[in-house]
């Protein structure tokens, strides 16, 4: 039986935050992409925690999305080569600064033709999962999508239009599946996905899974420091209170982070929650490093270390 390479025993970084560069490098030279397309929206600077800029400077071609306007000033003194475009948008999920409206007035792409990416990565704390349900004028080979890591992996959660909730595991997963992508690789922060319309992959591919988890309420972290509750399962809505009764103890479990610095100083609120939710997921929920990614059940049975 040919031996499937598993792309997480390559991750490193050069740029990227969580081995995704060493993944993507793996993935493009077994695909046998040299030099492809690119479009990494939420780009900050162009480098910093950038999946793409390790391709750029391997003589990729593409576009560099950033909305604010500091981080776009500094994405155009690092970013200077002319075949590579910088544009200053904050992609929304239809309308004129939706991502497929961005890329034709990129001019990198030709806006009567198919637009041809190999790589697109996706990271902007929000609607991440709703801006991918909106593509319709392309399709990826590769995608780089950020979950938020604090939401237990039975859970299906989708960040509230607007908000800054982040995407569950589950619901990225389930929607990439349902568009016939294959998870081919997974870090701390991310989910890689790959197209399987060209045929089988020579990569292993993973499944969620946690035979061990019971239904119930769950608890997590939105990017902008709300404690959730949800029930599990894909018909159930969210709830985002100020305060939880703790079932275990009858007592109230008021919100680690008051709405001011939630809204304020989002940057340090992350820095604190990254220390906080670990804890508390540990305790009380039953997190992604607790679920199996199992090899696709077609080729065999597996497991790999989950995220953080």
């Amino acid at each position: 039986m040919e031996t499937l390479l598993n792309l997480n025993e390559f991750k490193a970084n050069t740029h990227s935050q969580s081995g995704e560069d060493g993944i993507l490098e793996k993935l493009f030279q077994t695909l046998a992409i040299e030099r492809g397309h690119f479009c990494e929206f939420g780009a900050w600077d162009g480098v910093h925690l950038s999946n793409a800029y390790n391709l750029y400077c391997r003589g990729w071609k593409g576009c560099y999305i950033e909305g604010d306007r500091k981080r776009h000033e500094d994405l155009l003194r690092n970013i200077t080569r002319s075949d590579v475009a910088k544009v200053c948008a904050f992609v929304s999920v239809s309308g004129d600064d939706s991502l497929d409206n961005v890329l034709v007035r990129s001019k990198i792409f030709a806006p009567h033709e198919p637009i041809a990416i190999d790589l697109l990565s996706i990271d902007i704390d929000s609607d991440d999962l709703a801006v991918w349900r909106s593509v319709k004028g392309f399709r990826p080979r590769v995608v780089v999508i950020e979950y938020n890591p604090t939401i237990p992996i039975d859970v299906f959660f989708e960040n509230p239009a607007g908000e800054n909730k982040g995407n569950s595991a589950r619901s990225i997963f389930e929607y990439a599946r349902s568009i016939d992508y294959a998870m081919v690789g997974t870090t701390t922060t991310n989910l890689v996905f790959v197209e399987r319309r060209t045929g089988p992959l020579p990569f292993r591919c993973f499944e969620l899974s946690d035979e061990d988890l019971s239904l119930g309420v769950r608890y997590f972290f939105g990017y902008d420091g709300t404690l959730i509750t949800k029930e599990t399962g894909p018909m159930t809505s969210h709830a985002m209170p100020e305060f939880l009764v703790a079932p275990w103890a009858g007592s109230i479990f008021k919100q680690p982070v008051s709405r001011y610095f939630r809204q304020h100083d989002r940057g340090r609120v992350r820095d604190w929650l990254n220390l906080v939710s670990s804890a508390i997921s540990a305790g009380i929920t039953s997190p992604l490093e607790f679920a199996r990614f199992t090899w696709n059940k077609k080729i065999g049975r597996g497991h790999t270390a989950a995220h953080k």
